[in-house]
This record gives structure tokens, C-alpha cells and sequence, in this order.
């Protein structure tokens, strides 16, 4: 759940400080999205062969996975600036955006990008962390970065007046404090004669994890297309319905966020159960499954009794709470399924199916989100945008469904 709380409070305020900087701030965090969600498996993968490697009591294999995904992290940070920034002036014009709202999202963008390397680093010591099972201690981390940044982010705004690059400056540096700290505590827990800086970066262990993340970013690229392409067609809408795209964004993602936490347990489980007790992993799979259900059913009631009170939270502009008025109803009502999918996306990585999931995730965007997202563009609707995404992960509910239930079978376990 706070995970996502400190993008949430970012849109709420400035929301508040003017519509224009709202829209900026949409572009922008997409597009920042899209080049941290494309490589997701630097969140995933560690999860899992961590998880895996605990299992068997190789605590050394940890200390080479984990750099192996912080050499990463760096390469990919340095090359994403080399790569971006020099065309980020052609990612505007693609995303339909000009005047204020370009050079206040220029702001915000620019920040982001160079510090990048910020936010890999400390997705990766959270994974690292959550993979040896310290989940209590992933969460304080996670509580205090946002607390941070919440209040830098408010003071940048507000008192400063640094506008949309003192928000990006604060989640920068809270990304880094949360990296430290992580990083402090990690030290501290090692179990071998052998320190985490002696210890040497096995290559032999490359082939393993690309492989599981190779798959994983197949699916984050699509996913992240999915999201980058809702944005553009919600800017092509109009700038009224951008800032309510933005909006509507914080609160879908709030939401599958804190059901991660329910797909993140069943990657930690299902790494180190499967293939060694997998009727007791079944039973784990089906309660996490139900309390993914309920997760959704409180958010569906939440989103239908609090309305008003969520989006004073975020926005006091008439036009923009009307557009999003349209849209809540369904938002709503899509929770559970949603709920479920997600839950189901851990499962599978728990058994180590990442090749399934990236499969299914291509076919998905063909089948299922692409004609939506077409004509959500044609007719310039903003809710034919959130149709297609609904779409997509429909078409994943489903056929993750039968792809465990297949797994289990294959195990004579049903």
C-alpha cells in the first residue's frame, strides 16, 4: 500500500497547485513509468531466484545475485540517459503535449531521468530484501522514503516554489535514502564467512537470470506499452481529460499495488515450496486467491461510498471531476477481477512460468487491448482508454487461471 502512496500524494498536490502542472505530471510520470516498469525484472526475478537460492541455503549464490542485479541497475541507468534524453523533445510531440504543460513536464522529466539509477537501486534492495523473506523490514523502508518524500514534495510546491523538478528532486532522493538503507541493513544480515563486497560477481549465474528476465521484461515492455499508449490517447483528448487520466491512474494503481503485496507473497512462497511440497503450496495459492477477491470487494465498496471525498484529494476542478465522474462507476465495479489478476501474475511467478506470462501478455495487448485502445483514439473517449486496460488484464485473469490449474493437475495435486 505505500508503495504507490507517494505518487498518489505527488498528484493530489499538485493537483492542487494548477490543472497544467497536473497534465505535465502525467506525461511525465508515465513516461518515467514506462522505463522502470520495462524492467520490472530487476523487482521480480530477485524475488524469486533469492527466494530459491535461500531454500537451499546458498547464502554466497545471494550475495552474487544481488550484484549481478545492482551492475544492472547501473548499466541500464547510464544507458536510459544516454538514450533519452536526447529525444526527449520527440516524446513530447508523440504524447500530443505543448506550451506550459511541456516545459513544466520538461522540469519534472529531466530530474527524473538523471536520476534514474536512484529508483532501480532501490527497487532492487527491496526485492533483495523481500527475497530473504524480510518483508516487516522491506515495509519500514518503504515507510519512511515516502514519508520523506511527501514532505519534500510539499515543501518544494508550497514553500519553495521549485515547482514540478523539486517533486521529481524529492522522490530522487528518497529512492537513494531508501537504497542506503537497505543496503546497511542487507550487510548486517550476512550469513556466510564471506562479506557481500568479497564475495564475487558469478557470472555463471547470467544465464539464469536473464533468462527469467528476459521473460519478465517481455511482459513489463507490453505492460508498459499499454500504459504509455493510455496516456497518449487520453493527451489527444484534451488536457481536461489528462489531468483526470492522472488521477484516475493514481487511484487504479493504489489499488493493484496493495494487492501486489498478496502476488508478492506468492512469489516468496512459491519459490521456495514448489516441486517440494506442492499440495501445501496449492493450499497457499487458493487462500491468497480468496483474500485477493476480498481485497477487491473493499476497494469496489470504498471507491462507490468515498467518491467525493477521494477526488477532493486530489483535484477541486469542476471540469476535470466531472470527466472523471463518467469513468468512476466502471473503475469501481473492476476491481475484483483485477484483484484476482494480479494475485494470479505472482503465482505463476512463484512456479517460475515468466515465460507463460510473457507469452499471454503479447497475445493479450493483440486480442485484447489494442482494438479498444484503437478506438478509444478514433473517438477521442477517455473511457474507452480504461476499457482497454480492463481488457488486458481480463484476458490475463483467465488465462493465468488455466495455466496454474494446469500446472496443478501436471502435479496430480487436483
Amino acid at each position: 500500500m505505500l508503495e504507490p502512496i507517494s505518487s498518489v500524494v505527488d498528484t493530489a498536490l499538485v493537483g492542487h497547485y494548477n490543472t497544467s502542472s497536473l497534465a505535465a505530471l502525467a506525461v511525465g510520470s508515465t513516461m518515467m513509468g514506462a522505463f522502470t516498469w520495462m524492467f520490472n525484472f530487476l523487482i521480480h526475478a530477485p524475488v524469486q531466484s533469492i527466494s530459491e537460492s535461500v531454500g537451499e541455503s546458498d547464502f554466497l549464490k545471494v550475495h552474487s545475485l544481488t550484484k549481478l542485479a545492482l551492475t544492472i541497475s547501473f548499466a541500464l541507468s547510464i544507458f536510459l540517459i544516454f538514450l533519452i534524453l536526447p529525444f526527449k523533445d520527440h516524446l513530447y510531440s508523440f504524447m500530443e503535449i505543448s506550451g506550459k504543460v511541456r516545459d513544466a513536464c520538461d522540469e519534472y522529466f529531466i530530474v527524473r531521468v538523471l536520476g534514474h539509477s536512484s529508483v532501480l537501486f532501490y527497487t532492487v534492495m527491496l526485492s533483495v530484501l523481500r527475497g530473504l523473506a524480510k518483508v516487516n523490514t522491506a515495509f519500514v523502508i518503504v515507510g519512511v522514503t515516502t514519508l520523506v518524500n511527501v514532505i519534500f514534495s510539499y515543501l518544494s510546491l508550497y514553500h519553495f516554489d521549485f515547482g514540478l523538478s523539486g517533486v521529481a528532486g524529492a522522490t530522487v532522493f528518497s529512492n537513494y535514502l531508501g537504497f542506503f538503507i537497505g543496503l546497511v541493513i542487507y550487510l548486517r544480515e550476512n550469513k556466510t564467512d564471506v562479506s557481500f563486497f568479497k564475495a564475487k560477481l558469478d557470472f555463471s549465474l547470467v544465464k539464469e537470470f536473464s533468462s527469467k528476465s528476459l521473460n519478465i521484461f517481455g511482459r513489463s515492455f507490453v505492460l508498459t506499452t499499454c500504459f504509455f499508449l493510455s496516456t497518449k490517447v487520453a493527451s489527444s483528448v484534451g488536457k481536461i481529460d489528462l489531468a483526470a487520466h492522472q488521477i484516475i491512474m493514481q487511484v487504479w494503481l493504489f489499488a493493484s499495488f496493495f494487492t501486489d503485496g498478496l502476488a508478492t507473497s506468492a512469489s516468496i512462497i512459491g519459490g521456495r515450496l514448489f516441486q517440494h511440497d506442492n499440495e501445501g503450496l496449492y493450499k497457499v495459492f487458493k487462500r491468497l486467491l480468496f483474500m485477493g477477491a476480498q481485497v477487491g470487494a473493499f476497494f469496489t465498496v470504498i471507491f462507490l461510498m468515498a467518491r467525493s471525498l477521494l477526488l477532493k484529494m486530489f483535484t477541486t476542478d469542476p471540469s476535470v471531476i466531472d470527466v472523471i465522474n463518467n469513468i468512476w462507476p466502471y473503475i469501481s465495479l473492476v476491481q475484483i477481477p483485477l484483484a484476482v489478476a494480479y494475485v494470479y501474475d505472482g503465482l505463476i511467478f512463484g512456479i517460475n512460468r515468466f515465460d507463460f506470462l510473457r507469452k499471454h501478455m503479447m497475445i493479450g495487448f493483440f486480442i485484447s487491448f489494442l482494438p479498444f485502445i484503437y478506438y478509444a483514439y478514433t473517438e477521442k473517449s477517455l473511457m474507452a482508454v480504461w476499457i482497454s486496460l480492463f481488457m488486458i488484464g481480463l484476458y490475463r485473469l483467465i488465462s493465468n487461471f488455466f495455466c496454474i490449474r494446469m500446472t496443478f493437475v501436471k502435479k496430480d495435486v487436483i
